[in-house]
């Protein structure tokens, strides 16, 4: 689901009713909700996207990436209850980030789809 808006047209309340559908009917396992922020992702009781992945920007000139492999225990388990992914503020979200989502997600569910 894509819900584009101009900033103050109600997204972030949509995000809070979807996750309470989800609390409600005892599925909220199944759903994440990421920002690129900590203040977006702190708005709809998130992560950011960085923090999901397991990646750490602070502290480190060079930028930390975990590596994921197929048959990765940990990655699977995290994986393991997510079918639905919010992203807020989408358009400050690059290309690239994107990609390495979706390959991670392809990784953890063993899914090879292009």
């Amino acid at each position: 689901m894509c819900v584009p808006g101009c900033g103050g047209t109600g997204k972030s309340q949509l995000i809070r009713g979807i996750t309470q559908y989800f609390q409600i009917t005892k599925r909220g396992k199944m759903l994440h909700k990421l920002a690129p922020t900590s203040i977006a992702a702190a708005e709809i009781d998130g992560l950011t996207i960085h923090s999901f992945l397991g990646e750490s920007r602070k502290n480190s000139k060079k930028k930390q990436t975990r590596t994921f492999r197929p048959g990765d225990t940990k990655l699977e388990n995290e994986w393991r209850h997510v079918k639905y992914l919010i992203i807020d503020e989408m358009s400050m979200v690059g290309l690239s980030l994107l990609a390495r989502l979706n390959r991670i997600e392809k990784t953890a569910k063993h899914t090879n789809s292009d």
